[in-house]
């Protein structure tokens, strides 16, 4: 599936070659234990449609190989609505000396402007959601909407293969109130028979998509954010994200406090967020540097 992901971002780049516009980032967040994230991304687009490639890079001291995570994810956006579609997969990887763990994913979103000051290239929530300046009067856009993602993980060590099926279902809103947009969504997870713990996920609004606990499956999460422009330059941004687990896993909760620094063709996203995981609180620190045309 990696052959087919690279073949088909090769084809698309050869296709959009004097596309419209695009963006790319990449970013880096690090966190205690030598926990580091990698994250690289580029977008084309040329009229209504556009194309993401991603790439996630984990790694911790606790591992002995790092896991990457290859995306591709597909949009159509309109007046009123951006819908996507996305599919991934990471590689058999020896994380652990004797142990392996791969994983490939799909799924789908939709998003929904409400109000007729609608335009497009990012939403106020969700998947699509992009940071931008400038504020409105009133309640000036309201953008609802749903998604789904079904991540099929695999572990094996020795002669024991262990597969588990976990599916999200995803329902976020935001909304632009005078100079400041609010923006929240509730994420459900289920899980199949084989209920092992999944080595690598990722919590919107969360730092941390390694599950260091045992069975730390994930429940549900909900995630508030507040974004603030109106600034030059500069859009500072406040978040915060409670997880529920399955079995007898404590309750996670992760504060975020940052900024969006928007230089026309260049922007920088900083980060701090504090992981509190019910017996310690940690610190991750996260920079994203990004150009589009």
């Amino acid at each position: 599936m990696k052959k087919t992901i690279v073949a088909l971002m090769t084809v698309l780049i050869s296709v959009t070659a004097a596309s419209a516009w695009f963006d790319g980032s990449v970013g880096q967040t690090t966190g205690p234990d030598g926990y580091k994230k990698t994250d690289a991304n580029l977008t084309f687009g040329s009229g209504g449609m556009w194309f993401r490639g991603a790439l996630m890079r984990q790694d911790a001291d606790a591992f002995s190989k790092a896991l990457n995570t290859y995306s591709l994810r597909v949009g159509k956006e309109a007046e009123f609505y951006t819908a996507a579609g996305e599919a991934g997969m990471t590689p058999s990887t020896e994380y652990m000396t004797g142990q392996d763990y791969s994983s490939t994913f799909f799924g789908g979103d939709i998003t929904f402007s409400l109000t007729p000051s609608a335009g497009g290239k990012g939403r106020l929530a969700g998947p699509n959601a992009k940071v931008a300046s400038g504020g409105g009067d009133g309640i000036a856009r309201v953008d609802v909407g749903g998604g789904i993602k079904h991540t099929m993980h695999k572990t094996e060590a020795a002669a024991l293969e262990t597969k588990t099926g976990q599916t999200e279902y995803s329902l976020f809103a935001g909304a632009s109130v005078l100079m400041a947009r609010v923006g929240a969504s509730w994420t459900g997870y289920k899980y199949g028979d084989d209920d092992t713990t999944p080595v690598v996920g990722s919590i919107n609004g969360q730092a941390l998509s390694l599950f260091h606990a045992t069975n730390a499956l994930p429940d549900a999460s909900v995630n508030f954010r507040l974004d603030l422009p109106g600034y030059p330059l500069v859009t500072p941004f406040l978040s915060y994200t409670t997880t529920k687990y399955k079995a007898a896993i404590k309750d996670t909760d992760a504060y975020t406090i940052g900024a969006y620094i928007d230089l026309n063709m260049v922007g920088a996203n900083v980060m701090y967020q504090v992981y509190d995981d019910g017996n310690d609180k940690d610190s991750y620190v996260m920079l994203t540097a990004g150009i589009n045309f």
